[in-house]
């Protein structure tokens, strides 16, 4: 299965355009199994042709992931959380220490189906899970309710 190319970045690696969808997840499995990013994960970016769709996957765990969506200069979104999150969850985005917005923590299984889905739409916001407005809490602001 083909589609339009997406160039995939991360860790100040040099970018690599993929356009067959079994190169897209030999790549993403390869990643995901890097003993570096399993002990600290990586945001993975997947940005299209026109570079105006990006999709950023969190990648080495194996429990959770992160993604947040871009529509360049007009929108911007994040996964809606279907775990329990952890507070200090961080990822390595370009060789920064990056904390994952509240609430966004999702199932690895689904990460992987956005990014296929992603690449197979030609970078339109994947529709299996839900999204959210990114946001971090302020800390120490009272409880709601």
């Amino acid at each position: 299965m083909s589609s339009e190319p997406v160039t995939v970045s991360y860790d100040r690696t040099e970018p690599v355009t993929i356009d067959r969808l079994d190169d897209l997840d030999a790549l993403l499995d390869r990643i995901a199994a890097t003993p570096d990013y399993q002990r600290f994960p990586v945001m993975v970016s997947l940005e299209t042709s026109d570079r105006e769709h990006v999709l950023e996957v969190c990648l080495g765990r194996h429990d959770l992931s992160v993604l947040v969506w871009h529509h360049t200069f007009v929108e911007i979104a994040a996964s809606k959380g279907t775990l329990d999150q952890p507070a200090d969850l961080a990822y390595n985005f370009g060789g920064s220490r990056t904390d994952a917005y509240d609430d966004s923590a999702i199932p690895v299984t689904t990460a992987r189906q956005a990014a296929r889905e992603f690449f197979t739409t030609n970078g339109q916001r994947p529709t299996c899970l839900d999204w959210q407005t990114p946001s971090y809490d302020e800390q120490d602001e009272p409880a709601k309710g």
